[in-house]
């Protein structure tokens, strides 16, 4: 009865071929083998050995038979063969022919031709193969004389005496073979009883072994007392092995579902890392990256496939305004449903991404062959873009309305990589933005070579801040009576290499850039030490004043008040000396926003005209609520003043408005007696214009227009 057998699972079914292969590769017929193959190799070196023993005893046996001969017939031969006795010499070789191995004996005397001598008597075969002679010389003395009388020829069997040795290394190599197959298959057995069907029952048990199944088992179901046999501690072994794997699969079981959380949530987390590095944060749009990879692509497949696609820049207007008037968290919601209008707006092949702040760019591949029918799908798809951006945008409370400029670059027409389509397409957004904002523009070459310059004048306008290259020229204001009141600070630029350049080039290019705030905090800081030196001498008078114009980034950008309150507190200039001039726009974005701010300012004595007042969306029912202090006239109403009517009407009206809110008006570009003539008949308080002064330095304009400086 097997000791060893699986306590579960069953034995699998094994064909008959399998079955010979494992008996014939199992470790009691290797066993078999192996005792067979080492017991005839034993024997077989046995077998040589006595083999070669054999040779040996019958060559030894060979020597001591010719000694015997030599001894005990020699002389008696040498006698018969002298006395001619012919008898005593046949006897003589009879005997000597009885000896082992001899197969003929002979007698030969010597021949005068030499060699062998001649035959004088042979008994026995003299003529079968594989003979051995041995000679004896005959020697009879006489009267003390050797007299050689021929010799004794034995002739041995040679071959008899090989067959015999090998005859009795074959018995040797029988007998010891079946010794040792009789040893083999006794071991066989005791193998087999006592290791081999044991090993098998573990083979079995581990074959079926299921770490999933806590019942497997190898444990022995009959087990000797004591200690056990060397099976017995495989089988114990074999049985703490299973117990541990069965613990660190458990184990392995709780970590590798641990793992696979791991691996599921790192798998989340760099898709979302992946999704992150393509896309927008704030709008889920793909980003600049992923913009610039499918353009790429797109210009491959327009190059292949002899298409043409479009790509629009847009971007909204007036954002910065809104951002910086209602905050950063409203902006944020304006340019999600921003994102979301643009997306439904386009087709499942076209791409929109945001490039960073207000700035988005639509790619809209394969619109077609022909250029003019590409140009028109394109124009169709950016008004209809616009059309969707224009309707009102709800954030909490408030409705938002926006617009945008859009560039069209059709591609790859108008530029051969990502960077040159993107660039050109902003390229035609800036002159979309240049023809009055809200409009469509396509890629013109022009347009290229004048923003090129645009960046160099900005570059070198860059480089005219870091070097304190800017100027301020100041332009006289005069009342009624002719009095210079004070003067508004103006901005001048003298390039190096471009001579003087004209406001209206770089002041629009310091909006653009955000330059403007770092322009006008220094043009503030510049005219207040200026009024504190022209009053600290005498020349600028208690009543009189400079105004500084404002721009709307600057007016809103967060601590403006703060910075100024400070700078007039440390030139030690009065706030009356100061007059802060403001555009319409700056108040119409944001009016509660802007009323709130230039509170808080004129409650520190700073006073507020309304410059190029007119132009915008002059009403009354802002006028009212304004904190202003004046108005100002823009001069394109000033220009044909006696000429056009409608100009003199909006002048009398604009007057009629400031007398009745009891604000200062002033009048800028006059340049003729006759307009200076016809606005003093109307009651206007102030002028400016070339009329009385153009703009000129800080020394000229106080040499000209200020008092004569006291001496110190």
């Amino acid at each position: 009865m097997d000791r060893l057998k699986p306590v579960h699972g069953a034995t699998p079914h094994r064909t008959l071929g399998q079955r010979l292969r494992r008996m014939v590769y199992g470790i009691g017929p290797r066993l078999i083998a192996l005792l067979v193959v080492a017991s005839m190799l034993t024997t077989i070196g046995v077998a040589l050995l006595q083999f070669r023993y054999n040779e040996l005893a019958d060559r030894q046996e060979r020597a001591i038979e010719l000694e015997r001969i030599r001894l005990a017939h020699l002389d008696a031969i040498a006698l018969a063969l002298w006395n001619f006795d012919e008898a005593q010499l046949r006897l003589q070789l009879a005997v000597v022919l009885q000896g082992p191995y001899v197969a003929a004996v002979e007698v030969r005397e010597p021949s005068p031709e030499g060699g062998d001598g001649t035959l004088r008597l042979r008994l026995g075969e003299a003529d079968r193969p594989g003979l051995r002679v041995e000679r004896l010389p005959l020697v009879h003395r006489r009267n003390g004389r050797d007299n050689l009388l021929g010799s004794l020829n034995v002739l041995y069997d040679e071959a008899a005496m090989q067959r015999n040795a090998r005859q009795r290394a074959l018995e040797t190599v029988l007998i010891q073979g079946g010794i040792g197959l009789l040893m083999a298959m006794v071991l066989l057995l005791v193998v087999r009883r006592t290791v081999t069907r044991h090993l098998s029952a573990l083979a079995r048990a581990a074959a079926t072994f299921d770490l999933a199944d806590p019942r497997t088992s190898f444990r022995l179901q009959r087990r000797r007392r004591g200690p056990g046999d060397e099976i017995d501690r495989v089988a114990d072994a074999l049985e703490t092995m299973r117990e541990g794997l069965q613990r660190a699969y458990r184990d392995l079981e709780r970590t590798n579902a641990e793992l696979q959380a791991d691996i599921a949530a790192r798998l989340r987390a760099e898709a979302t890392a992946e999704h992150l590095a393509h896309h927008d944060a704030l709008t889920d749009l793909p980003n600049r990256r992923l913009l610039f990879q499918r353009i790429t692509h797109e210009l491959a497949v327009a190059e292949r496939s002899n298409t043409l696609g479009a790509l629009l820049f847009i971007d909204l207007d007036h954002f910065k305004t809104l951002n910086d008037a209602r905050g950063h968290d409203a902006g944020d919601e304006v340019l999600v449903e921003v994102a979301a209008r643009l997306r439904a707006g386009l087709r499942e092949i076209d791409l929109v991404a945001r490039l960073g702040g207000d700035e988005f760019v639509a790619l809209l591949p394969m619109l077609g062959e022909l250029r003019e029918r590409v140009a028109l799908n394109a124009r169709m798809v950016a008004d209809k873009l616009r059309t969707a951006l224009a309707e009102p945008i709800v954030v909490g409370e408030e409705v938002h309305r926006i617009s945008a400029s859009i560039g069209v670059a059709l591609f790859p027409e108008d530029g051969s990589s990502a960077e040159d389509l993107v660039k050109h397409a902003d390229t035609a957004m800036y002159q979309a933005k240049a023809e009055g904002r809200n409009a469509v523009h396509f890629f013109q070459r022009d347009l290229l070579l004048a923003m090129e310059a645009r960046h160099a004048l900005e570059s070198d306008l860059r480089q005219a801040i870091e070097e304190d290259a800017l100027d301020v020229a100041y332009q006289p204001l005069v009342d009624l009576h002719g009095r210079v009141c004070g003067a508004e600070a103006l901005l001048r630029w003298t390039h190096p290499r471009r001579g003087v350049v004209p406001p209206g080039q770089f002041i629009p290019l310091c909006e653009e850039s955000g330059l403007v705030v770092a322009v006008g905090d220094w043009v503030l800081r510049s005219v207040l030490a200026q009024v504190h030196d022209w009053r600290a001498s005498g020349q600028l008078g208690p009543e009189q004043y400079i105004s500084v114009n404002i721009s709307p980034r600057q007016f809103r950008q967060q601590g403006f008040g703060d910075r100024l309150l400070a700078a007039l507190h440390e030139t030690e200039v009065p706030p009356s000396a100061l007059v802060l001039e403001i555009t319409e726009g700056v108040v119409l974005d944001d009016i509660d926003n802007a009323i709130t701010r230039m509170q808080t300012l004129r409650d520190h004595g700073i006073r507020f005209y309304i410059d190029d007042f007119g132009t915008g969306y002059s009403s009354m029912a802002y006028l009212k609520r304004l904190p202003a202090d004046g108005l100002k006239i823009d001069r394109t109403f000033i220009v044909d003043l006696g000429s056009d009517n409608d100009d003199a009407a909006i002048v009398d009206a604009i007057l009629a408005m400031g007398r009745h809110f009891n604000l200062a008006v002033v009048a800028e570009g006059v340049e003729t007696a006759a307009q200076a003539d016809y606005l003093r008949a109307r009651g206007c308080g102030l002028l400016q214009g070339y009329h009385f002064g153009r703009p000129v330095d800080a020394a000229v304009f106080a040499a000209e227009h200020l008092n004569t400086p006291k001496p110190r």
